[in-house]
């Protein structure tokens, strides 16, 4: 395949496409400067020398470009640079791409797993030749003998790559089960693999040749990436774990209704965290465990082994990596890579944004090397994890996810010389001589998941757009570094702007902003029928519109269907009279990483490789105590956890540093483990762990406000919110804060109940559109409207289609101060409409995602109309509103 960029070809040479549009209007002062990604108007495109990605930065990788799998994490290298292998852990499909050279070129081919609903392979019972998963791990024995984690079965499989035959290993063995195989280690000399445990906290030491599991270490919590010392006496472990959580006194998911908690024990960090608390259940009181210390040596750390002697291993010490956790530090360093040279090893740190080198000889950390963006030094976002050390240049690389770019380090400079561009999200790398092997999680994009021609079926199979890659490119010179840093700051929008003249300021008036965030629909399948609005034409295509104006709702046999349906009337409507884009992006794959990234929490190591393995029912919560590390397994839960939290902390943390009252009703409370019972209410959990909230949200956050369970109706929500507005605020006279978040998810839709009023799929989407138009209708009464913006999206757009983009989703804004029947077209995502928030309430960026972000300003005008909102009833043949619990 052809390079997609020639090395050495200066940036400012490169086509026109790629020079900065400016269409949204900034809301700031003329001659302020400011940052925003050089896309404009234009929406994602995936194409070859160069591709848009939703947010509106831009991806050009160097060098040939391969497809894998989606969600590729793990990368292996043959002894001879023969053959290169990638495990690709989801979303939706699992595979393993192997790349052979033939010839002086790259052959490569896809080995994918079994699906989960499929029977075992040729009607056998599940065996080795059956495998359904990949995690992380891989390693080549041979030139065609490759070890690749099964993850969730605590198996690791072998197979020789030319004839696909497979045996496997399980180290669910003596006093060991429920394993989760992560990360391998081969030590060729010895014969010996090691397979990090996520489950049990531990590595086991496999005889590879004999097929036997000879010994375990503990290594600290959560061991994430592994390597072996050049001369096979040291195996380095790093930790992304946090805490080490337990269940609760008596804790039975059997009886979820009696012996969980209806609210998370506590917040991170504080006294009750720290020393335990008394909570109630239905059952009775219990004794909620404390966290202990987040920066104890297990946690955030790297574990030194000794495996000199392989049958009995020896754990030498914890290496504490980057800066510990209290204060300004509100989360950990999630170490996420790890490599050695005889002299020194070295440590990828993806929540702080850092690298640290230690002194093989003495186990100490000889300097750390932070990464950071010119002229925004103070924020975090470049999120380093894979590395590869470079022996003739002295140069270190690591995969700088977050930015899209490979790190050039001279290590004994001490110096970062430059950035090299990537593939999306690129997760691991390698050198093969003297070129770079790098993997892309997410590749050149996603692309359209519908036609606009077809009818039902509409949807293309989320493994071919989900697509990773792999770039191969020849180590750049010296002189090369410059233009290629060039082009991966002006690709992700890191270059200073002046703002024109032409631009207004954002309304001084609003002082209180609204978050309504809906559950994973598509743009297209909402507002696709939207064809104008007051400003010109609109980006959609009608005829997927299945939830529009003229929407379809599907008896499935059992009921009449019915076409030509009204199924989202209140959105229609403020659509119309105010303003929405048709050109706004989830970066998230599924519920869980949405809610992260709404969080202003990105996603690290841990997370995205969790959250990809758990959509495809393949890295689940179980309730072990033994099994210790399953109980941070998120599974699809989508709350922030402390693993997830990076230096900067939370959007939550945020907003309380810079002194602005906000209150939440609804995140935050799907924990690991969490249940979502019928008769939950108020807040439709049942949580069986000392996992914590973020304290910030903790004490802001309504406890008579449901989260996610899709048992609880939409018009329940919207009266448990006006009911508490109107008693907190309303009748005492206290003023509403500056920041409200409201999780609105039953347009996820969910099993018909004729008997509450939802006789079909579908009557979870008009419950939904009604509750927004409620909570719409009592806010612009309120007397704070005149002061208000109320922004409406969703989480994601994994259920959803859309022929643009298979992210593309909703995103409206309802104000006196916003443009009246007007469409942005300027490429926007969750960073953008947390920069826009965070704009309106005069806080300064969280992170570099939104302070690069473009924003929503052009939907706004220094002319109000303070008309109130009426809502939409919706049709009755759709969801009977008398029977929903109001």
């Amino acid at each position: 395949m052809r390079p997609l960029y020639a090395v050495g070809v200066p940036v400012l040479r490169r086509p026109p496409r790629f020079v900065l549009a400016l269409a949204a209007v900034l809301g700031m002062a003329t001659g302020q400067t400011f940052y925003c990604p050089p896309a404009g108007v234009r929406p994602p495109t995936r194409r070859s020398g160069g591709s848009i990605v939703p947010g509106g930065r831009v991806v050009a990788p160097l060098g040939d470009q391969f497809p894998t799998g989606p969600g590729s994490f793990g990368l292996g290298i043959s002894p001879s640079g023969r053959e290169i292998a990638i495990t690709n852990s989801g979303p939706w499909r699992t595979s393993i791409t192997i790349l052979e050279r033939v010839q002086n070129r790259w052959e490569d081919r896809q080995v994918v797993a079994s699906a989960l609903d499929q029977p075992p392979l040729f009607g056998r019972e599940s065996g080795a030749n059956d495998w359904r998963s990949v995690s992380i791990g891989l390693a080549f024995s041979g030139d065609h003998n490759i070890y690749v984690s099964e993850g969730n079965t605590g198996r690791i499989s072998f197979f020789d790559s030319h004839d696909d035959r497979r045996r496997y290993f399980d180290i669910n063995q003596g006093d060991f089960h429920d394993s989760y195989t992560g990360d391998l280690a081969f030590d060729f000399e010895h014969g010996i693999l090691y397979a990090a445990d996520q489950a049990n906290n531990r590595v086991a030491v496999i005889d590879a040749r004999r097929g036997l599991v000879i010994a375990s270490v503990p290594v600290g919590r959560l061991p994430f990436a592994m390597t072996l010392s050049p001369d096979r006496q040291r195996l380095y472990v790093t930790n992304v774990g946090t805490f080490a959580y337990r269940l609760l006194p008596g804790a039975d998911p059997q009886k979820a209704s009696s012996t969980g908690l209806p609210f998370p024990a506590f917040g991170f960090p504080g006294a009750e965290a720290e020393k335990g608390v008394e909570r109630k259940t239905a059952a009775g009181p219990v004794a909620v465990p404390p966290l202990g210390n987040p920066n104890a040596d297990e946690s955030n750390s790297l574990a030194v082994v000794d495996v000199s002697h392989p049958a009995a291993p020896k754990l030498l010490t914890f290496v504490r990596t980057g800066l510990p956790v209290g204060g300004a530090v509100q989360g950990g360093t999630s170490p996420s890579g790890v490599c050695a040279t005889a002299k020194y090893v070295f440590v990828s740190n993806a929540g702080q944004d850092s690298i640290d080198v230690i002194d093989a000889a003495s186990n100490k950390v000889e300097f750390n090397m932070p990464l950071r963006i010119p002229g925004l030094e103070d924020l975090r976002g470049i999120i380093p994890l894979g590395l590869a050390y470079d022996e003739k240049s002295g140069w270190l690389f690591a995969a700088e996810s977050g930015i899209n770019a490979v790190a050039v380090i001279d290590v004994a400079r001490r110096r970062l010389l430059g950035h090299l561009p990537a593939g999306w999200q690129p997760t691991r790398i390698a050198i093969d001589e003297d070129n770079l092997v790098v993997v892309n999680a997410r590749g050149e994009g996603v692309g359209g998941n519908a036609a606009t021609t077809e009818t039902l079926p509409w949807q293309i199979r989320f493994s071919q757009l989900h697509q990773g890659t792999l770039s191969v490119f020849p180590i750049p010179a010296p002189e090369e570094l410059p233009a290629h840093t060039q082009f991966v700051l002006d690709a992700n929008g890191f270059r200073p702007r002046t703002v024109p003249s032409t631009h207004p300021d954002l309304p001084p008036a609003i002082r209180h902003v609204v978050l309504i965030v809906k559950e994973g629909r598509g743009y297209d399948e909402i507002l696709g029928d939207i064809t104008s609005a007051g400003n010109g034409p609109v980006m959609g295509a009608a005829a997927l519109a299945r939830y529009g104006e003229k929407g379809f709702v599907d008896g499935r046999r059992r009921r009449v269907s019915l076409r030509d349906v009204n199924l989202t009337p209140n959105q229609h409507a403020i659509a119309r009279k105010w303003c929405f884009s048709d050109n706004f992006y989830s970066e998230a794959d599924g519920s869980v990483d949405g809610h992260h990234w709404l969080n202003g929490v990105y996603p690290n190591a841990w997370d995205a490789t969790s959250a990809l393995a758990a959509y495809g029912d393949g890295k689940d919560f179980r309730f072990d105590p033994q099994a210790a590390g399953r109980l941070a397994f998120a599974g699809r839960a989508a709350a922030v956890q402390p693993e997830d939290i990076s230096e900067s902390g939370t959007i939550w943390d945020h907003l309380q540093r810079h002194q602005i009252p906000f209150r939440n009703y609804g995140e935050g409370f799907e924990l690991p483990g969490v249940a979502e019972p019928p008769g939950s209410e108020p807040t439709g959990a049942r949580l069986f762990t000392n996992i914590p909230m973020p304290e910030a949200l903790y004490r802001n956050t309504s406890r008579a406000y449901p989260g996610f369970n899709i048992h609880i109706s939409d018009q329940y929500r919207a009266t448990a919110f006006i009911r508490e507005i109107d008693e907190r605020f309303v009748k005492t006279g206290a003023d509403l804060p500056g920041f409200l978040y409201i999780h609105l998810p039953n347009d996820f839709l969910g099993p018909p109940r004729p008997e509450d009023g939802y006789p079909y799929d579908q009557s979870f989407l008009a419950d939904n559109d009604y509750a927004l138009g409620r909570i719409l209708q009592y806010l612009s009464h309120s007397k704070w409207w005149r002061q208000m913006a109320v922004f409406v999206t969703e989480d994601d757009a994994a259920e959803g289609y859309d022929h643009i983009d298979a992210r593309r989703t909703l995103l409206l804004c309802a104000s006196p101060w916003a443009k009246r029947n007007y469409v942005s077209h300027t490429n926007t995502s969750i960073p953008a409409l947390l920069k826009t928030v965070f704009q309106l309430l005069h806080v300064p960026p969280l992170n570099l995602f939104d302070a690069s972000a473009a924003d929503l300003s052009d939907c706004f005008t220094s002319q109000p109309d303070f008309a109130p909102y009426s809502a939409i009833d919706v049709d009755p043949r759709v969801f009977d509103t008398a029977k929903a619990v109001k």
